[in-house]
């Protein structure tokens, strides 16, 4: 989506603005499904992306790429799919401090 002038911008922005409004109110089941989701679409979109990539860039090797978007959508999502990320974190009672995602 190109954007042509400073209303659409505007508006855009917006957009975005009350997304990260109820975004922040999702509970971490509702997170990690989104991010179960965007880890499955990377992983489907590896070879188009690595086409992309190297079309853009005019270095690289296809092949090497998708291998690269694989490893990468799949591993991200395995090293961080068991993570905490919504509501209280952590609590450390010695310094009062309270970590909140």
């Amino acid at each position: 989506m190109a954007v042509t002038n400073v209303a659409e911008l505007n508006a855009l922005v917006e957009r975005v603005k009350k997304a990260q409004r109820e975004y922040a109110s999702f509970t971490q089941e509702q997170v990690d499904k989104i991010f179960r989701a965007a880890a499955l679409a990377a992983a489907d979109a590896r070879i188009p992306l690595a086409k992309m990539a190297v079309a853009e860039s005019g270095m690289g090797i296809v092949e090497d790429k998708v291998i690269k978007n694989h490893f990468a959508s799949e591993y991200i999502y395995n090293a961080y799919k068991d993570e905490k990320t919504c509501g209280v974190l952590s609590e450390d009672d010695t310094f009062g401090t309270i970590t909140i995602a």
